[in-house]
């Protein structure tokens, strides 16, 4: 369902997004089958896309739906040069300027017992969005979402091309410490990522090992 979203190059080439919804939640459970006739109809899809793909704004923010691609922004300390917010953190944490709640937490606020779901296409990175005393960390509002008593799930879908050798057990646990950790590698195949207390992250959410010569 999340693949209406998402962004490409105008050589088919996926880009980095993210998206989050807060439906009822019979439309999370076992016999639903999603349409446009049922599920998100308050959103456009085109629309959406549209929104998301201006770097300069990158953030949708709709009635059951949020989503937002990488925002491109001036450096706070120096000049001329460009610094990108990713999609996660647009969605999570609250802005600054004007300051308020984050997309997540509006979106949330709407139904606190309704089933809410995050999706990456991409996993969270390691220096940014999993760093915990980085300025754009996401962990903080994973433990506001902890406490949303609905349904939930944070999903992602390939693994940030930059992270495949660094330590994603123990950074994937960060997340599956505080929300039920998922990867959906097609719309029909998902993998309960697991790594609740002592149990380890489970191998289909973490990338081959490779054997380095």
């Amino acid at each position: 369902m999340f693949s209406s979203y998402k962004r490409v190059d105008a050589d088919g080439h996926p880009r980095q997004y993210a998206t989050a919804i807060n439906v009822p939640k019979v439309q999370c459970q076992a016999g639903f089958n999603p349409s446009q006739k049922n599920f998100l109809t308050q959103e456009d899809a085109k629309n959406v896309r549209n929104v998301i793909g201006d770097e300069s704004t990158a953030l949708y923010q709709g009635q059951q739906l949020i989503a937002a691609g990488n925002k491109n922004r001036e450096h706070p300390k120096k000049k001329n040069e460009i610094v990108q917010i990713h999609s996660e953190s647009l969605l999570l944490n609250p802005p600054k300027n004007p300051p308020g709640n984050s997309p997540m937490t509006n979106l949330l606020n709407r139904n606190k017992q309704n089933c809410s779901v995050f999706y990456t296409l991409n996993s969270p990175c390691v220096d940014t969005c999993l760093n915990e005393k980085g300025p754009y960390s996401i962990l903080k509002a994973l433990d506001s979402w902890k406490k949303h008593s609905g349904i939930k799930a944070f999903v992602f879908k390939e693994f940030w091309k930059f992270d495949l050798e660094k330590d994603l057990q123990s950074k994937f646990k960060l997340v599956a410490s505080r929300v039920p950790l998922y990867r959906c590698v097609t719309e029909t195949k998902c993998y309960a990522c697991k790594g609740e207390g002592n149990d380890p992250i489970d191998q289909n959410c973490l990338p081959p090992k490779t054997n380095k010569p």
